[in-house]
C-alpha cells in the first residue's frame, strides 16, 4: 500500500462512522457510512437552506440533556413548518443506538451528536440524519481555563418577523459574519450579535451572561435562541440561591461587568477573558468558578 493510500484510509477511518439517514426521495432509510450521506438537488434543504438542526454531546459516554434537545428540535420543526418528522421517542432511540454502534470510532472519547432535518423533496417527506462529530477537547479545556475574547459586532440578529429566534436552524450566515469580524480583531475571538436596539444577544456557539453587582444577568429569552445549556444552568443556579435575572444588555454594560460567562454545548460553561476592541480584560472570577463547579456536578458519570 502506498503512503498516499495509507493516509487516505486513516483519514476515512477518522471521519467515517455509522449514521442514520432517511431520504424518501432516494428510498433510503437506515444505517450507513456517514460519508455516503448527501442531499438530492431538489431537496428544499439544498435549494433554499431550510434545515432544522440540533446538536448535543456525550459526557462519560452518555448523551447529555437528550430529552431537552429533542424538545427544542420539536419546537424548531413546528416553527419552520417541517411536516412528517419521526417522533421524539424514535429519534431518542436512534440517537442512543448511534452512540452504541460507534464505540470503536469514539475510542473512549466523548463526542458530539447532530440531528438535522429538511422538508425533503415532497411535502410531508422530510430528509433527515443522525450522525456524530468530533469535539476538540484541547480547545474545550483551554477555553474553560483561559477563556475566550469577546467582540461586539454590528451584525444584527434577523428580526422575529423573519423567523423565530427560538428555531435552531442551519441558516447561520449572520453568525458566520459576526465571527469573521471578531477574528480580524483576535484570532480566537467569538462575535456577539446585536439586536435592532443595539443590545447584546448571543454568539454563534453560546448564550452569554454578565455579572453586575453579584447578579448574573442574561439577555431576555425572546431575544435569543433558548440555549439548552443555559436553561440547565439557570435551573441549577435557582436551586442554589444564586441571584440571576434577565434584562436587556447594552454594550456599555460590558464596561461595568466584573465577569462575562458563556454557555454552549461543547464547552459547557466558560468565560470571556476580555473585549479587546473595548480594551476590557476579564478573568475567571468567583461566579464562573462556582457555575462551572455546579455544572460539572450535574454531569452523569459512567456506571
Amino acid at each position: 500500500m502506498s503512503a498516499d493510500s495509507s493516509r487516505l484510509r486513516n483519514t476515512q477511518a477518522n471521519v467515517d462512522h455509522l449514521a442514520y439517514f432517511c431520504c424518501p426521495a432516494w428510498e433510503i432509510d437506515g444505517w450507513q457510512a456517514s460519508r455516503e450521506i448527501s442531499l438530492p438537488m431538489d431537496d428544499i434543504g439544498f435549494r433554499q437552506g431550510v434545515t432544522a438542526v440540533e446538536r448535543l454531546r456525550t459526557y462519560n459516554g452518555k448523551l447529555f440533556l437528550l430529552d431537552q434537545h429533542l424538545e427544542r428540535l420539536a419546537e424548531t420543526l413546528r416553527l419552520i413548518q417541517i411536516q412528517g418528522a419521526p417522533s421524539c421517542e424514535r429519534l431518542k432511540e436512534l440517537a442512543i443506538q448511534c452512540i452504541h454502534r460507534n464505540q470503536d470510532w469514539m475510542r473512549n472519547q466523548d463526542c458530539g451528536l447532530t440531528i438535522w432535518m429538511t422538508p425533503g423533496c415532497q411535502p410531508g417527506q422530510p430528509t433527515w440524519a443522525i450522525h456524530l462529530n468530533r469535539i476538540d477537547h484541547a480547545m474545550v479545556a483551554h477555553r474553560r481555563k483561559h477563556g475566550q475574547p469577546l467582540v461586539v459586532t454590528q451584525v444584527q440578529q434577523p428580526a422575529p418577523e423573519c423567523w423565530s429566534r427560538h428555531a435552531k436552524v442551519r441558516s447561520r450566515l449572520h453568525y458566520y459574519l459576526a465571527d469573521q469580524h471578531a477574528k480580524q480583531i483576535a484570532p480566537d475571538a467569538t462575535g456577539v450579535l446585536i439586536d435592532c436596539d443595539g443590545s447584546l444577544t448571543e454568539t454563534s456557539i453560546a448564550n452569554i451572561a454578565i455579572v453586575l453587582d453579584g447578579t448574573l444577568v442574561f439577555a431576555p429569552s425572546e431575544k435569543v435562541l433558548r440555549g439548552v445549556t443555559e436553561n440547565h444552568v439557570w435551573t441549577l443556579l435557582s436551586e442554589n440561591g444564586v441571584a440571576i435575572t434577565r434584562q436587556r444588555i447594552p454594550p456599555e454594560a460590558l464596561d461595568e461587568a466584573s465577569e462575562v460567562l458563556f454557555f454552549g454545548t461543547d464547552t459547557g460553561v466558560w468565560f470571556s477573558n476580555g473585549a479587546p476592541e473595548r480594551r476590557l480584560v476579564y478573568r475567571c472570577g468567583s461566579m464562573c468558578s462556582f457555575v462551572q463547579q455546579v455544572f460539572d456536578r450535574s454531569i452523569p458519570y459512567s456506571e
